[in-house]
């Protein structure tokens, strides 16, 4: 078994700028996105990243991607745009947190 198969996020420290515990959250917000719950398109670009058919850095620069992830980002902006302050502070927290606490198991 190599590296790769024991850790299947390593494969994102270089996006997470070394950080495990952001890694392994990418890793499994991919594995969610890989079971559909965004849809097909979504679920055919986790399936080629998670398989080392492709990269994050690609896809972003892919023109066969790009509309369904911009889709996605204006949905995300325009929720998080109607959050309050402190509930945007909270949700950053415990962000924060669920990577620290990932960094600390690895």
């Amino acid at each position: 078994m190599t590296n790769h198969d024991s850790e299947p996020e390593q494969q994102f420290l270089d996006i997470t700028e070394g950080s495990r515990g952001l890694a392994k959250l990418l890793h499994a917000s991919l594995a969610r996105l890989r079971d559909g719950v965004a849809g097909d398109d979504l679920q055919e670009l986790a399936r080629d990243v998670l398989a080392g058919r492709t990269d994050l850095r690609e896809v972003a620069a892919s023109d066969a991607y790009g509309t369904a992830l911009l889709d996605r980002y204006h949905r995300f902006s325009e929720w998080e745009a109607s959050l309050d302050p402190e509930e945007r502070q909270r949700l950053a927290a415990e962000a924060t947190a669920a990577a620290e606490n990932f960094d600390m198991r690895s």
